[in-house]
């Protein structure tokens, strides 16, 4: 029988997580436009999932690992008329300090990745800058 449906794109691992790509299919230029620097929002902190440990909720309790993601920025974006999450894989908060970005200051990013999962009947888009 014949698959029906969108081809989402590869899978890219990225630290604890493989997340599908679909930056291919987008103008990225055209969906983000004009981006301007919020604010460093902090570490994307890596969790895992301790399965002797339960939550009231009868969920299981999420245990830090210690390791990051990378550091999450906010960008304002012109054309969505919000502001987004990034997060920046390849810099430390100190190196994205030391950039001296003012707030509201426009800047431009390279290597821009869009992913998209799928999670209890909820899309859920991340936004990555390498």
């Amino acid at each position: 029988m014949a698959k029906i449906g969108l081809n989402y794109g590869e899978k890219l691992q990225i630290a604890d997580k493989t997340y599908r790509v679909i930056t291919d299919g987008l103008d990225v230029p055209a969906v983000l436009g004009k981006l301007s620097f919020r604010g460093i929002e902090g570490p994307d902190i890596i969790f895992e999932v301790d399965r002797s440990q339960r939550n009231p909720d009868g969920s299981f309790v999420q245990v830090n690992t210690g390791e990051i993601r990378g550091i999450v920025v906010g960008i304002h974006s012109s054309v969505q008329h919000e502001t987004l999450f990034f997060t920046i894989a390849d810099m430390s908060e100190s190196e994205i300090e030391d950039l001296g970005i003012k707030y509201r200051e426009e800047v431009e990013l390279e290597d821009i990745v869009i992913t998209h999962t799928h999670v209890n009947r909820n899309d859920i888009y991340k936004l990555f800058c390498f």
